[in-house]
């Protein structure tokens, strides 16, 4: 039997994708009628998130620990079986401690897949620069060590945990790049842009409001460029759905990051994809995912104090992208199929699941 472990899905976040699209996913790819893959809920007090961050930060331990309560009297009642695995899709989740405690002191050998998206091992992520150090840190270890396999979805994400966990060698086999399971996404995102009207004069930024995504430095730009229209999709009021958040960015015509924190990017890839033309700093993931011609330089934004000295060379760089985006067409087409050929899928993770090499 195959246990998925659900991050909360949020209507907003491309978790209630992957609330729907990983099982699915492994029904298709095991090939059979999927009546040994079985989803395990957690209860929820909220729908929302804590402000800067990407879940509420008491109800995400609501919805763990009822999926611990779940997974034990599976335990007890004798339902989890010598050879199930477990996939739990936000392995900063104490469910995990939880399934190996009772696997190995109840005799019950399991396996345990884990896919990281951040913590604190990552001095840029709000929870490396809220939480005090270091008990985190070995928290994460823990997590890590409990897992038989680990998923990051760029080499820049598993390099910075392995690095900043010290993580000995002899564990890195089971670290496993893998992209991610956004082939759901992947569809909507089509799906929304093949109805979507003109482009427009239009730059979106498209991230959540916390210190690593530096929004002071997007709205200063948007302060200068006034012949522009900008907009900060979570800002919008009132507060914009899926659907409403895609047809903002399919009408744009750039999509601009100045984040400091990227393990992977998640709506810079939805831009894309709806081809934007994405202007991205050349750091963390983005550094190894996207074309030399929409990376500028990491100093121009690596601190609001560099932004200022650099701002006079950030514009050019924007409004020659506004004002010829024609000739970053072909470009465009080109990283388009580098997103959905390396990151947008997770066909790595499936295969080691289902036991295929």
């Amino acid at each position: 039997m195959i246990y998925v472990v659900p991050i909360e899905p949020i209507d907003h976040r491309y978790t209630q994708q992957w609330y729907e699209n990983i099982p699915h996913q492994l029904v298709v790819k095991s090939g059979d009628d999927g009546s040994n893959i079985h989803t395990i809920d957690g209860d929820t007090l909220l729908s929302d998130t804590t402000q800067g961050g990407f879940l509420d930060f008491a109800d995400t331990n609501w919805y763990k620990s009822s999926q611990i309560i779940k997974i034990s009297q599976m335990f007890s009642n004798k339902l989890i079986k010598s050879g199930d695995i477990f996939l739990v899709t936000d392995a900063w989740n104490p469910v995990i401690i939880a399934i190996r405690y009772m696997s190995e002191l109840l005799h019950v050998p399991v396996e345990i897949h884990g896919i990281w998206h951040a913590g604190a091992y990552d001095p840029t992520d709000i929870l490396g620069l809220k939480m005090t150090k270091p008990w985190p840190w070995h928290q994460e270890r823990a997590f890590f060590h409990a897992c038989d396999y680990n998923y990051f979805a760029t080499e820049f994400h598993a390099n910075l945990f392995k690095t900043n966990l010290n993580i000995p060698t002899e564990y890195h086999n089971k670290i496993i790049i893998s992209g991610q399971p956004h082939e759901m996404l992947t569809d909507q995102v089509y799906q929304a842009h093949f109805k979507r009207g003109p482009k427009l004069h239009r730059i979106i930024w498209p991230h959540r409001v916390n210190a690593d995504k530096q929004p002071e430095i997007a709205e200063d730009l948007s302060e200068t460029m006034t012949s522009v229209e900008w907009i900060f999709t979570q800002k919008a009021v009132p507060k914009l759905n899926k659907p409403s958040y895609y047809e903002h960015i399919s009408m744009s015509r750039l999509a601009f990051s100045c984040s400091l924190h990227e393990n992977l990017g998640i709506s810079m890839m939805e831009a894309t994809l709806m081809e934007c033309i994405p202007v991205v700093p050349d750091r963390a993931s983005y550094a190894e995912m996207y074309l030399p011609v929409f990376k500028y330089p990491s100093v121009w934004t690596s601190s609001y104090s560099n932004y200022l000295q650099h701002k006079d060379e950030l514009l050019r760089y924007l409004n020659l992208r506004l004002l010829d985006s024609d000739s970053y067409q072909s470009a465009l087409q080109e990283q388009i199929q580098i997103l959905k050929d390396k990151y947008l899928h997770a066909t790595v993770m499936y295969n080691k699941i289902l036991k295929r090499s």
